[in-house]
């Protein structure tokens, strides 16, 4: 017992310095709301100025302290300023990557200043033991203690009792709203970032002495620090504390009495990140959830003549047209797009941000590795065991997606790939010893591909399976699988409303870009005779997905062109064509830059970047078409669906202590318009939310032909025929209309994922998408991206969208809002004879009285969740319960002629 509570007590010390850097993370995002995934760069950098300047320069505590927390806060404001207020309104994803850039850039700059080797600092606090409960701890973890507990107090108070301290709160739910209470936004975001990097130099400083000053470890100091902001949500600094201090006790304890599994200790952080992500996640986003601006991504198309032209000239170039060194460098420049094709496919096409795609890749390698060396297998096999192998390792690790997203899933695969590489990599019962997994020369086909003598063929072999990996990730874009995944980045919940297995196109994505990782992995490393796991570290996952962002990440194009960067490519090769003797750590100086650089200018990477240029140039000489005039509308052929009744029986749906809605009952049958009415706040949109399953009711059922639908998961609901848009639209806004409608008719069988890779299976809509353009004339803008169109327009395009899966019954959440009389009127005609002429059963929310008298069969109000009349319109128009509620005595003395506003 004495020994467990000895270790308890020394883990109180890194414990505390979790804390500290913790209580600055926070901080930043409870005043900005972005996650500083560079704070452990932060305090790597006041580390090494603190040890400048004491050990090199010989200057007391005091101002050696001084100089590293100015100069820390000074580029915290400096960033806030100069990164973070231009990215005001990018999306997260942009700002998540711009952190990841600062990180780079941070690391470079230590790399080129103070080189890779570690320093190491003595404590300045009194290292006196005493003895505490029968063991021996020193007084400067105590002090640690102390200043981390007083720290947590002076934040906890300044944060709940000052008026900055909620002005920092409020500025980062609403900027705009903190600035009509007399708060400068500005001022407050520069205030937590310039606080926050203080703090994390502050606690650099301090816990040097304990971890030692290292350009690799310091910075990995973020998963801890995240885990333990994650226990406190990101919005408690006393749980933040009481997070980072059990991190700290447990992993001194793992340390003590695990310490047969060699990296168990780091695993701790992982472990806990993955409990409290996973417990706290859910599988479809919430109704709060909304879209954000994502970058653009490329068609997917491939020009065969330029490809093939591309691939010979390229390949001759290898063969005999370059020097060797050049050829080494494009080989281990398009090895490593190779991995960046798979940050392409899970972050580019399915928007899940992978901080692990790497580690992925030196499993796979580690797998080939190991068949080769210890049981012989020749190359060829082994790497499609080993692929095959981490497509396994790929869909665990795909677990966690499919309840967090977002940033919570880049902490998430953060703390997962370096658990692995603590785990696996650093552990020589797998890799064969510190010397590596030896595998000496490789041949394919009889061909020797020993990169000492015949680096031109290694290089090749790389060109063709890029080639092919490629044409497989453009392929998967313009597939069906491609539209799910492009779906799923762009709006989750419209994406379960059409029809689509969110969990599975994620295992599919998560999958894909583990094999696509894998064979770059392997390729990466055994361009050596013996594979050295040094090179699958954490760091160069992050790496991944910087050089990705550069390229750009919506672009197969963009994987090579980000791969440039990496140490050892092209643009190793380049600069040492100017600079011999220059370090490889400016590549990492310049890549951070540039990411940064890249979020702030042109999030779309240099693909995107050339792109553009080359359309705006082509517009300039493209002659200009006259305006077709518009058509008229015309009558079309009914196009009949399979008859389908909905039954919704004492539905009860509580949040928490609040009843959003209490007992609503109706039917929809075929042929018929049944209105759901009431003010707002009555429950309409949480009712429909239960029908269509992204809510689950506490009490009553849902009864679509006799099957109980009640539990079944949104996208088997829509399958089964229950269709529904949303008030907000929730559009794919950076589709065109034709690829949002042909979403909705995909198939839903899991096949595709497999013929995609090599056929993808073209868009044609279905007879009811056409039928639905027809119905809504939306012939004109089949080709026009949904967020070039005018509000009304994408709001016909929703509902064509919801009936273009040929619903049984569809449900409409406020359809005519934002349209004028003449395109409200057209609707109801259009919903008349979809019910009419087409058989569908319709359930609509709409405000507009006008609209629904006349379109409605029926009607159900409800107030305050409980329904209080169900009727046809005249009868509801005439019931005192539903005047005095709803309608007003004004409506119920005029009749269906005056709209109710």
């Amino acid at each position: 017992m004495t020994t467990v509570l000895q270790f308890a007590l020394l883990g109180l010390g890194i414990g505390t310095a979790y804390t500290l850097l913790a209580q600055g993370l926070l901080l930043i995002y409870r005043g900005s709301g972005v996650v500083n995934f560079a704070h452990g760069a932060v305090a790597m950098l006041a580390a090494y100025l603190y040890w400048q300047a004491r050990a090199g320069w010989g200057w007391g505590f005091g101002p050696a302290a001084l100089l590293a927390v100015v100069i820390s806060i000074g580029l915290g404001l400096a960033t806030y300023h100069l990164v973070m207020r231009p990215l005001g309104r990018a999306s997260a994803l942009a700002r998540v990557i711009s952190t990841l850039g600062l990180f780079m850039l941070l690391q470079g700059v230590a790399l080129l200043i103070w080189g890779p080797f570690p320093r190491t600092l003595d404590s300045d606090l009194p290292t006196t033991l005493l003895n505490v409960a029968g063991v021996a701890i020193g007084l400067d973890k105590l002090l640690l203690l102390l200043i981390a507990v007083v720290l947590t107090v002076a934040l906890w108070a300044v944060s709940r009792y000052t008026s900055v301290g909620l002005a920092i709160r409020a500025n980062a739910e609403n900027p705009r709203a903190a600035s009509t209470l007399g708060w400068s936004p500005h001022l407050l975001g520069g205030t937590t970032w310039g606080l926050g990097w203080g703090l994390a130099a502050v606690a650099g400083i301090l816990i040097a002495p304990l971890v030692g000053v290292t350009v690799d470890a310091m910075p990995l100091l973020v998963i801890p620090v995240l885990a333990a902001a994650l226990i406190g949500r990101l919005q408690s600094f006393w749980l933040t504390l009481l997070g980072a201090m059990v991190i700290g006790i447990l992993q001194s304890l793992v340390a003590r009495y695990v310490d047969f599994v060699p990296g168990a200790m780091q695993a701790v952080p992982f472990l806990v990140i993955l409990a409290v992500l996973v417990l706290r996640g859910q599988g479809v986003p919430s109704r709060s959830a909304g879209t954000q601006k994502l970058p653009t991504l490329g068609t997917g198309r491939i020009r065969w003549p330029w490809v093939a032209g591309l691939v010979v000239v390229a390949g001759f170039l290898l063969a005999v047209g370059l020097e060797e060194e050049l050829v080494i460098s494009l080989g281990v420049t398009l090895s490593w797009g190779i991995v960046l094709l798979s940050v392409v496919a899970l972050l580019g096409y399915t928007g899940q941000l992978s901080l692990a795609q790497f580690a992925l890749g030196g499993v796979a390698a580690l797998v080939a590795g190991r068949l080769v060396a210890d049981l012989g297998l020749p190359f060829p096999l082994a790497s499609v065991l080993a692929l095959a192998a981490v497509l396994v390792v790929g869909l665990l690790f795909a677990l966690p997606a499919l309840r967090t997203r977002g940033i919570d899933l880049a902490i998430v695969t953060l703390g997962l790939g370096a658990t692995v590489a603590a785990l696996v990599f650093t552990n020589g019962a797998f890799t064969g010893g510190f010397d590596g997994t030896p595998v000496g020369a490789q041949t394919l086909f009889g061909i020797d591909l020993d990169t000492v003598f015949y680096p031109r063929r290694w290089a090749l072999l790389i060109l063709v399976l890029f080639t092919v990996c490629a044409v497989v990730v453009a392929n998967v874009r313009r597939g069906s699988s491609g539209r799910r995944m492009i779906a799923v980045r762009t709006n989750e919940r419209a994406a379960a409303a059409l029809g689509i297995d969110v969990l599975r196109v994620k295992l599919f994505a998560f999958g894909f870009a583990a094999v696509i990782a894998g064979i770059g992995g392997i390729l990466v490393a055994f361009r050596n005779a013996t594979i050295l796991y040094s090179e699958f570290d954490p760091l160069q996952s992050i790496l991944a997905v910087g050089y990705g962002f550069i390229g750009g990440i919506g672009f197969v194009g963009g994987a090579p062109l980000g791969g440039t960067l990496v140490t050892g490519g092209f643009g190793t090769w380049l600069i040492h064509q100017f600079a011999p003797d220059a370090s490889p750590a400016w590549l990492s100086t310049i890549g951070g830059l540039v990411v940064v650089l890249f979020a702030l200018l042109h999030p779309d990477g240099m693909a995107g970047a050339q792109i553009h240029q080359f359309q705006h140039l082509a517009a300039r000489f493209r002659k200009r078409q006259p305006e077709e005039p518009p058509q008229p509308h015309t009558e079309v052929e009914s196009h009949r669906v399979r008859p389908g009744r909905l039954e919704v029986d004492g539905v009860v749906v509580r949040f928490g202590g609040v009843t959003a809605v209490a007992g609503a009952s109706l039917a929809v049958e075929p042929g018929r318009v049944v209105g759901l009415i009431g003010p707002n706040g009555a429950g309409k949109t949480t009712l429909i939310d239960a029908i269509t399953g992204f809510v689950t009711p506490a009490e009553g059922t849902v009864v679509l032909d006799s099957a109980d639908v009640t539990g079944w998961p949104v996208h088997r609901r829509t399958r089964a025929g229950v269709s529904r848009s949303f008030q907000s639209l929730e559009l794919f806004e950076s589709s065109t209309v034709r690829e949002n409608l042909a979403v909705a008719g995909d198939p839903a069988g899991g096949l595709t994922y497999l013929t995609d890779l090599v056929r993808p299976r073209r868009s044609p809509l279905t007879p009811a998408a056409l039928a639905a353009v027809r119905e809504l004339g939306l012939e004109s803008d089949l080709d026009t991206t949904v967020a070039a169109l005018p509000y009304g327009r994408r709001r016909l395009v929703a509902i064509a969208r919801a009936i273009a899966g040929e619903p049984s019954v569809l449900l409409l959440d406020e359809p005519a809002a934002g349209l004028d009389s003449v395109e409200t009127a057209e609707l109801g005609r259009a919903i008349r004879r979809l019910v009419e002429g087409w058989g569908i059963g319709v359930l609509v929310v709409e405000h507009d009285m006008s609209f629904v008298m006349s379109v409605c069969d029926e009607l159900v109000v409800l107030n305050f969740g409980h329904q209080i009349a169900r009727g046809t319109p005249e009868e509801i128009r005439r019931d005192p319960e539903v005047v005095r509620a709803y309608l007003g005595g004004e409506h119920a003395a005029v009749g269906a002629g005056e709209e109710s506003r």
